[in-house]
């Protein structure tokens, strides 16, 4: 299973709001990229995006494209709907990213049965079109 959006409520539902310290993140995710900030200073990596790197205190960040490997740190499943948007049951994932030291970010899965997933299960990016002008970051586990 895998989140399923219902199309009723897309058009009104899905357009991203954000601050201009994201910028680089959303730029990306428009080209089917995910990108993570890292510092210029002391090269730490960070999501979400910050104004200020959170090790060193330096605002000199550069986007850097993630290798868009990583493994489950943790998951729920949702059997409840939370909203007539999305369809039940869907996985929520928690993916700790192989390659940028540090980050975690929260996704979901494709092509994948809520059974299926465990710890440390090895996972890998794709792209979902949410809408006809944005698609997000997903995972499917790695065959």
């Amino acid at each position: 299973m895998s989140v399923e959006y219902n199309p009723k409520y897309m058009q009104h539902f899905y357009n991203p709001v954000w601050e201009s310290f994201e910028d680089g993140y959303w730029e990306g995710i428009k080209q089917r990229k995910l990108v993570f900030q890292k510092c210029g200073e002391c090269e730490t990596f960070s999501h979400p995006p910050r104004v200020m790197c959170p090790n060193c205190k330096a605002q000199n960040w550069v986007w850097v494209e993630s290798s868009g490997k990583g493994r489950v740190y943790s998951w729920t499943v949702l059997r409840q709907e939370v909203h007539p948007a999305f369809r039940v049951p869907f996985e929520v994932v928690l993916i700790e990213m192989d390659n940028e030291e540090g980050v975690r970010i929260v996704s979901n899965m494709v092509d994948c049965n809520p059974d299926e997933i465990d710890f440390d299960m090895p996972v890998e990016l794709c792209f979902k079109e949410v809408t006809e002008e944005w698609a997000l970051p997903f995972f499917k586990k790695v065959e």
